[in-house]
């Protein structure tokens, strides 16, 4: 009887563990969970760190025209969520990670930095080609522009140029295989948080009456790409970011310390499990109750986040795999005091 008690406990542990790490990540009533999908609203598209956006064929559609013209335009309208955003933040990015870029339009602070990989300055994209301090402002709706001529790099604000660079080189060296990504990274760790309403890019440097046209709410014939976020997800072609790294890490404000308890008591049975399965002699109780339930908290833990990889709304986390771990080595020291401090009473007893 006691081991069909066990074995259903076990049953039930396992049950518990899969529906906490499969379901789709969102709100719970009741429970103070963040959601780690891009929210769709009425106004646009609202993306988080470690919650991103992708196209997953428009690579093919923007590198070829591009390269060919050797020019672009870039134009965004978009409403930051903090100016404490760093790295810088990634709003929209052609690139395979943080090294490999062929362009990216990130935020630092309240200015915002924009990195171009030309035959001339190589690097792989990873240095700031323009900078301009002080642009942001939290929760204001902005309209940006960054054209390109072969010669000269220009970024717009409100259809006002804000600054002009002098950059030589084409787009020869551009990798083909790029993400146009919104809101981070292919690979994670340049999060950004803020509403994106519309995204153009077009194969030639729009004129300044241009910009100005589409600041003041007027359309640009001739785009390349052209996203409307207002529109829906359905009808973007943009699908939550799949990362191409195994583990990102979120923003701390969706890490309070009901979120990290959480995920250590979750783990403690797992870890108390592995110890008292271990066919130790009983003077080798003290390494049992380290390893086994460190290897087995990792293990699990491991599996789990990287198979989360591939269930819509759920992101693989470097603190779920450290929280789970330490419950999972809790468990087995618990496991160890509790079996050391009977077995000091029976060798006691035994004794009178």
């Amino acid at each position: 009887m006691r081991r069909i008690m066990l074995f259903l406990a076990a049953l039930g542990y396992l049950a518990a563990m899969a529906y906490f790490a499969f379901r789709p990540f969102r709100p719970i009533p009741g429970l103070q969970y963040a959601s780690a999908d891009p929210e769709w609203g009425a106004e646009g598209v609202h993306v988080q760190r470690d919650a991103a956006l992708e196209d997953p064929s428009a690579a093919a559609r923007l590198r070829p025209a591009l390269v060919a013209s050797g020019a672009f335009s870039l134009v965004v309208e978009l409403r930051t969520d903090s100016l404490k955003q760093y790295g810088p933040a990634s709003i929209v990015t052609l690139s395979r990670n943080a090294m490999n870029r062929n362009f990216t339009l990130g935020q630092h602070g309240d200015g915002l930095v924009f990195r171009l990989l030309t035959s001339r300055n190589g690097r792989g994209g990873m240095l700031a080609t323009l900078q301009e301090p002080h642009l942001f402002a939290t929760n204001t709706p902005q309209r940006l522009a960054v054209t390109f001529d072969r010669a000269t790099l220009r970024l717009y604000a409100e259809g006002v140029q804000r600054r002009t660079l002098d950059v030589e080189g084409d787009f020869s060296g551009w990798g083909s295989n790029r993400t146009l990504v919104l809101g981070d990274e292919p690979d994670g760790g340049d999060g950004w948080a803020g509403w994106i309403h519309s995204l153009a890019f077009y194969d030639r440097a729009l004129a300044p009456e241009e910009v100005a046209s589409l600041a003041g709410g007027q359309a640009v014939p001739g785009a390349l790409l052209a996203y409307d976020f207002a529109q829906g997800g359905t009808s973007t072609g943009m699908v939550p970011l799949r990362y191409r790294n195994l583990f990102v890490s979120r923003d701390p404000a969706a890490y309070e310390l009901g979120d990290c308890l959480f995920n250590i008591a979750g783990f403690v049975p797992l870890g108390l499990a592995a110890y008292l399965c271990m066919p130790l002699r009983m003077e080798r109780r003290k390494l049992a109750a380290v390893a086994a339930p460190l290897v087995a908290g990792l293990v699990a833990s491991g599996t789990i986040e990287w198979l989360q990889r591939y269930v819509d709304g759920r992101v693989p986390c470097t603190l779920d795999l450290v929280y789970n771990t330490m419950g999972a080595l809790l468990g087995g020291l618990l496991g160890w005091l509790v079996f050391s401090t009977f077995e000091e009473r029976r060798i006691k007893r035994s004794k009178t």
